[in-house]
């Protein structure tokens, strides 16, 4: 069968598999854009599928069977058109065994005329327009002396047409080959959702700033019989079960429970908040104020969920292994991309520190599970942030290694400069990558990715000091297109994707569950991973963790604690750095134009916060002022939901509308760091006289900045080399000027900059003239004037003589 089907495969998607792979796109494209839509479906698939708007979806089945049995499966028929459907039948079809789990994904986009009949054909009763009926028909399972599996598919027709299909795996219980031992089986479990903190937060000291939330989404799904409520009470329960306990790693991600720690606290719910950027205010009287918009926003509901949640977590970690995500689960391979290595730290270096301080159990260290399953040439350097166990974050927090590196800086004496100067929040082209590199970590880092992605054996040295884990491709597909907004895969095979979400939630927890026990019954010496999507749904989980049960107690695979599972060998194969990467397209990358902007805005927060000063009486540090801005861009890229088809299209909107709203926010800062000139034309005295301007910084720590300018090819203005701007208030610059004699005026641009000379604020225009030029130019017009009064009169004497 698998031979057929693969040959029909084929024949349909050249076109397909014939794109070029690894293009990033322009800007984020609709996976119905006709550029993008067959790296998202192959068209040839199930074409005739639902095209009636008839449906056919399975409302429960059971995941396991014994062999030659008959097991009951009930199906819900919809009528979605606008006429009555009559004449309708539901036949059962079985496939043969699969062989694999890549055989199991191919068997689900089989034609019916591959499987056979198994069990009678029922009736449908007539349905009216939007009327819906549910019905029991009996599978007869095969008899399998071994364990097993198998594709079912309910196939719903009118009078011998096709209408529509539902298809899902079986396992069948049995033996293993007398020969075969256990597979070692290792679980992810992971606990991840998007966190709509609102754009443009920024940090305070002593305490911590007001918590803001866009929404009440999270509070919903930390309620009790919430989704995330749920995924901890099934890992709970399924843990009680020793082999399971082993088996699995709780996987959370610390963005998630850092915000539902503060949530406990108290929170309020808006969708805008105070600006970043106060001017005119004394640094004494922002303290322990509250905005009054953020007072006037609706205090949130979900503090007590959140405190009892944030316990079960707890008690979750407390006895086994916890690993953290990326922060917010952020694309990894985007953060490469934006250049900016403080950003890639965050995302990578943070988060088991932050999950140990606000769980109080230790976490798995130098562990990275990348949310899109593979690395590139770009972030495979990076992979050595994660090194933990060189971090001085625990002691003193990131801005430890930020004063580090800036101590090394060579500051910039300021002064003139030629051609037009832009801020990093516009520089027009996207940034390189190069920076983003670690050192040598000291201790081996190991990552996670699909083995379809790197070649060659399990085990490979992607950098030094830097190892890639591979798992299976197909497993880690088959469970990522399960739950309410299935996932594509970007390691995933383009002729085999399709809209998932054809099949039901059920089938496709059935079949996900069975793709587990399929890859344990024909794993060979190779341990299993199994590696969920972070934004799985509970009743996927549920199934998943029933089946890892199912599978240790009866011996077809035995706990491997991951800790086991990514223990590396002595001989280690060195990978090809620019063979990373996924094998097919991926039309869930980040686009050119969302990079642009990401990166934009992460180097000018580094610039800010190089401008800023820390002082021994403000408890606020620069790095603790800027941390999250950082980590609002860290949120604007994340994995969950950008690989769904069904999704995609929100979660584009959501990245767009947090970077609208970190750019806003940055934009607020920018402007109140801002140098005042006395007016549009400044007049000297004399050439000696000094030109006076005024640098004004609205933020809570003093600036030390420079002045750079632009004039004309002879004019020099002798800028101080340094000075310092005090927290929420001003300075008054004195600066002399050398100008050119023959210019009546002389046009300046002056621009407040980095301790590098980087443009940070918005350039001032200012015109200046010298008062003996200006007095000059009176005389002369004054004289003008005399002569042609003279001129008038002499005029009028000389009409009265002739009359």
């Amino acid at each position: 069968m698998k031979a057929r089907i693969c040959a029909v495969v084929a024949a349909a998607v050249v076109a397909v598999c014939a794109s070029p792979a690894h293009a990033d796109l322009p800007v984020p494209m609709d996976p119905q854009n006709s550029a993008v839509a067959s790296q998202w479906v192959n068209p040839q698939i199930r074409a005739s599928d639902g095209s009636e708007n008839i449906t056919l979806s399975l409302v429960d089945a059971p995941s396991t069977a014994d062999s030659g049995s008959t097991v009951d499966a009930i199906v819900r028929v919809r009528n979605d058109g606008d006429e009555q459907m009559d004449n309708l039948t539901v036949t059962p079809r079985r496939g043969p065994v699969s062989g694999s789990v890549s055989d199991a994904q191919v068997a689900t986009i089989a034609a019916p005329g591959e499987y056979t009949v198994a069990g009678d054909t029922v009736e449908v009763p007539n349905l009216s327009a939007g009327e819906e009926a549910e019905i029991t028909v009996q599978v007869d399972v095969s008899d399998q002396p071994l364990a097993a599996t198998f594709p079912i598919m309910v196939v719903l027709e009118q009078e011998g047409t096709h209408l529509d299909s539902e298809r899902w795996h079986m396992a069948v219980r049995g033996d293993l080959p007398e020969e075969q031992t256990p597979a070692g089986v290792s679980v992810l479990y992971p606990v991840s959702a998007p966190v709509d903190i609102v754009p443009g937060e920024t940090g305070e000291a002593p305490n911590s700033p007001p918590l803001i939330l866009a929404s009440e989404q999270l509070a919903d799904q930390l309620e009790p019989g919430g989704r995330l409520d749920q995924l901890i009470e099934t890992y709970a329960e399924t843990t009680d079960d020793t082999g399971v306990a082993d088996a699995t790693c709780l996987a959370l991600d610390p963005a998630l429970v850092d915000t539902v720690d503060r949530m406990a606290q108290g929170y309020k719910v808006d969708d805008d908040r105070p600006s970043p950027g106060r001017q005119r205010q004394r640094l004494r009287d922002s303290w322990g104020r509250e905005d009054a918009a953020f007072m006037d926003a609706a205090p949130g509901r979900g503090a007590e969920d959140a405190a009892a949640w944030l316990e079960k977590v707890k008690a979750a970690s407390a006895s086994g292994c916890t690993v953290a995500l990326p922060w917010a689960n952020a694309d990894l391979n985007a953060i490469a991309r934006t250049g900016d290595r403080w950003l890639m730290r965050e995302a990578l270096e943070r988060g088991p520190f932050t999950l140990g301080r606000v769980l109080g159990t230790p976490i798995v260290q130098n562990i990275v599970v990348p949310g899109a399953g593979y690395l590139t040439p770009e972030s495979a350097p990076a992979m050595g942030w994660a090194d933990h166990s060189r971090s001085t974050v625990p002691q003193v927090g990131m801005q430890s290694a930020w004063e580090n590196e800036q101590a090394e800086t060579q500051d910039g004496p300021g002064g003139k400069i030629e051609g037009d100067q832009q801020t990093t929040l516009d520089t027009p082209t996207l940034p390189s990558t190069e920076d983003v590199a670690a050192p040598e970590p000291s201790q081996p880092v190991r990552v996670l990715v699909a083995d379809n992605t790197v070649p060659g054996e399990r085990f490979a040295t992607a950098t030094p000091g830097v190892v890639t884990v591979g798992f299976d491709d197909a497993l880690a597909s088959t469970l990522a297109a399960t739950g309410s907004h299935p996932e594509t895969t970007g390691y995933s095979q383009e002729k085999l994707r399709y809209d998932y979400s054809m099949d039901s939630v059920a089938a496709r927890d059935l079949t996900a569950a069975s793709a587990i026990a399929t890859a344990a019954r024909t794993a060979g010496e190779e341990p299993v991973l199994v590696n969920p999507p972070a934004a799985w749904d509970a009743s996927t989980a549920q199934q998943v963790m029933g089946t890892v049960g199912e599978l240790m107690s009866s011996r077809i695979a035995e706990p491997m604690p991951l800790e086991e599972y990514t223990r590396p060998p002595e001989q280690i194969d060195q990978a090809d750095l620019e063979a990373l990467g996924t094998p097919y397209n991926d039309p869930t990358v980040y686009s050119d134009t969302e990079i642009l902007n990401a990166g934009q805005q992460a180097r000018y927060i580094d610039d800010l916060t190089s401008i800023l000063v820390n002082d021994g009486a403000i408890a606020l540090t620069r790095y603790g002022y800027t941390l999250p801005l950082r980590l609002d861009l860290l949120a604007a890229l994340p994995v969950t939901h950008r690989r769904a088809l069904t999704f995609y299209t929100d979660a584009e909107l959501r990245t767009r509308t947090r970077l609208n709203g970190g750019r806003d926010a940055l934009g607020a800062i920018k402007a109140s760091i801002s140098l005042i000139p006395p007016g549009n034309v400044y007049t000297r005295t004399s050439e000696s006289s000094p030109l006076l301007i005024v640098a004004e910084n609205g933020l809570p720590l003093p600036v030390d900045a420079s002045i750079l300018y632009q004039g004309p090819p002879d004019a020099k203005l002798n800028t101080p080399t340094e000075f310092r701007i005090p927290a929420r208030g001003s300075l008054t610059l004195q600066m002399t000027a050398d100008l050119p004699q023959n210019n009546k005026r002389t046009d300046l641009q002056l621009y407040l900059s980095t301790p590098d000379n980087r443009p940070i604020s918005q350039p001032v225009n200012i015109a200046v003239q010298t008062a003996g030029g200006a007095l000059a130019t009176r005389i002369l017009v004054a004289g003008l004037a005399v002569l042609f009064a003279l001129a008038v009169l002499f005029q009028l004497g000389k009409r009265r003589r002739e009359h």
